[in-house]
Order: structure tokens, then sequence, then C-alpha cells
């Protein structure tokens, strides 16, 4: 890390790279965490696949098609894909804000990983 008075000599865009600098510690800290968990990385991209085939097509071949106001219709799968879409993006947050923050918080003591970690190398 650089020193006060040459950060300060550099003006704002030295302190702004300073800061860049010391986050892609934490970041490459999270790229080998999540080289371990790679099923929850799976998980996420798999969830809308297994709903669009489940919901879309296993329902959509009981509803077929689907009327919108201007009067077009369109398949089933075609319709619903976006909400599914939008609920595994919502179901992904959730996890990642509620469970995992807990998770990792008490029993993983990630959080206490990166307070012990220095970010000024």
């Amino acid at each position: 890390m650089a020193s006060p008075a040459a950060v300060a000599s550099q003006g704002g865009l030295g302190r702004a790279w300073d800061v860049v600098w010391r986050a892609r510690r934490l970041v490459e800290r999270n790229i080998l965490v999540y080289r371990h968990q790679w099923i929850v990385i799976l998980s996420g991209v798999a969830e809308p696949i297994f709903y669009l085939i489940g919901i879309g097509m296993g329902l959509g071949g009981l509803v077929r098609t689907v009327a919108l106001p201007d009067g077009r219709a369109i398949s089933y799968t075609a319709y619903v894909a976006p909400a599914l879409l939008a609920t595994a993006a919502m179901n992904g947050a959730v996890f990642e804000t509620i469970f995992n923050v807990f998770f990792k918080l008490n029993f993983r003591k990630t959080y206490d990983g990166i307070l012990a970690t220095p970010m000024g190398i």
C-alpha cells in the first residue's frame, strides 16, 4: 500500500485506485471460497431450467396457448418463461441475503475471516 503522503499527492484518482486495489483482494478471496462451492452456482443456473420444464412445458401441455390483450395468441411456455426467470432471480437473491448470510455468519465464520484479512498488502 502506498504511503499516505504519496496517495495524497496523487489526488482523488490515486485514492480511488487505492480503494479499487484493496477491493480486488476481497474479490480474489471470494473466488477462492466459491471455487469449493460450485454446486451453489450450478443450482442457480439449473433452477430456472427445471421450472421451465416442469411448469412451462408440463402445465403448458394442458393450457396450450394464452390470448394476449391485443388478441394475439402465444404458447404458454413463452408466456410464463419471463415470470419463471424473475422468480428464479428472486429466489437466488433471497437465498443469498437471508440463509447464506446467516450460515456464513454463524457456522462458516466467513465474515470473521474477511475481517481478519489484511486489505493493505
